[in-house]
């Protein structure tokens, strides 16, 4: 074995590090999740330092990427389970994140000059979707949302269409959700020419588990999105349709933002995606009802929870509007030092600057169930409402990540192990 730096070897214990308190905390960020540790092992592995490409259509050797065929079998495989639990004939494995996934769909989707809806970033949309369509060439206008029900206001947007043209392309990239949108009706107002796309980054493993809007089914014409937030993958991204042209076009783009996407990341989605399919509707429909067991437990203690009148959401996101109390960055500082890990950041239709977002997949993907979310609420209040002393509250939520993460679990051992032999021992 080559002897490692001494500067490597800092990195290394800094990321250990990392990783070692960041086990003890509880996180509740909407776009995170957790890798198991089958969907980790393929970093270690030759993929994650090779191109893979298929060859001929016959399936024989690709002669300018020779031995890559296993590698090519695992993507075509993921490809077809991820379709099957999408609904989708065509799944598209290229992108290496969601925005990328987001800059492939609108450049393949929409013409330069063409008229492209999104969501407002007031509104919860995506801040990439109106940098990245304006580069593009795209004329990006507003949908109108109903702050009332946090979704697509119809009506509003039927009177601004009126009897004009159609957009080319309706761009659904909610970042921010709590509820689903009426596709249906959407469809009926842009008529059958317009593409719709549905963006479900956020909610990728609702719609896989059947716990969320099959948008596919319910008339979008096509889906794309990051695969680690409530899909429980790695770092990458997505394309997914049923029509054959709009396959072909969103490979051509993908291909040409893309030039390496990735084979141990797309390994580790083939775990995931098998994962899913073992566990997944049942993962996604607890999900949903930690993320509302929370809300009610919450809005129960006198905090102020968006979206209560309709039982606070139907996926894996809860907004509070935490000003009533505090500024949003005290709030999450004082989580965090209590051992919960939250968003301060801007939240649709409230008038302070910043509220919390939480999500619950990744506790719930880890195991947590309706007791976990009781003792997560009380922690909640105790910090926030009740004034009591962040750090005399980590311990409870140490507790709860132990108890749905143990320190003796096999990824932790073979983590140890991969440590000793660089050199590091103590930091997991």
């Amino acid at each position: 074995m080559s002897r490692i730096p001494p500067d490597a070897l800092t990195a290394l214990q800094q990321a250990a590090t990392h990783h070692a308190a960041g086990r003890h905390r509880l996180h509740l960020v909407p776009s995170e999740n957790r890798l198991s540790l089958a969907a980790r092992l393929p970093h270690l592995m030759d993929a994650a330092v090779r191109y893979a490409f298929p060859g001929p259509e016959d399936g024989s050797e690709n002669w300018a990427w020779p031995g890559r065929q296993d590698l090519v079998d695992v993507e075509k495989t993921a490809a077809n389970r991820l379709g099957a639990q999408m609904g989708a004939d065509f799944v598209n494995l290229k992108p290496v994140s969601g925005v990328s996934a987001l800059t492939a769909a609108l450049s393949a989707l929409a013409k330069p000059r063409e008229i492209a809806y999104n969501l407002a970033e007031s509104d919860g949309g995506h801040g990439s979707t109106r940098f990245i369509g304006t580069r593009l060439g795209l004329q990006m206008k507003d949908l109108p949302v109903d702050p009332a029900t946090c979704t697509l206001d119809l009506d509003e947007l039927a009177r601004c269409l009126g009897a004009g043209p159609r957009p080319g392309l309706v761009y659904l990239d909610a970042f921010m959700c709590l509820f689903p949108v009426d596709l249906p009706g959407l469809r009926e107002i842009v008529g059958p020419e317009t593409v719709i796309h549905y963006d479900a980054s956020h909610t990728l493993g609702l719609i896989a588990g059947g716990a969320w809007q099959n948008p596919l089914a319910e008339g979008a014409d096509t889906l794309g999105g990051s695969t680690h937030k409530t899909y429980p993958g790695p770092h990458k991204g997505l394309l997914a349709t049923n029509d054959a042209g709009l396959a072909a076009r969103l490979d051509e783009h993908a291909s040409h933002f893309v030039s390496h996407h990735h084979p141990a990341d797309v390994v580790a989605l083939a775990v995931a995606a098998a994962e899913m399919d073992d566990r997944g509707p049942a993962y996604a429909h607890a999900t949903v009802a930690n993320a509302r067991r929370l809300g009610a437990a919450l809005a129960g203690r006198g905090f102020t929870v968006c979206g209560e009148k309709a039982g606070f959401t139907d996926c894996h996101q809860l907004w509070i509007d935490i000003a009533p109390l505090m500024d949003a960055e005290e709030a999450s500082r004082r989580l965090f030092e209590a051992g919960l890990v939250v968003n301060a950041i801007p939240l649709p239709h409230i008038t302070s600057p910043a509220g919390l977002r939480l999500g619950v997949q990744e506790v719930t993907w880890a195991g947590m169930r309706e007791d976990g979310i009781d003792e997560l609420a009380e922690v909640f209040t105790a910090v926030l409402r009740d004034g009591q002393d962040p750090a005399s509250l980590a311990p409870r939520t140490r507790a709860l990540a132990v108890a749905i993460a143990p320190d003796a679990g096999p990824g932790e051992q073979v983590l140890r192990v991969a440590l000793a032999a660089a050199g590091i021992g103590g930091g997991a």
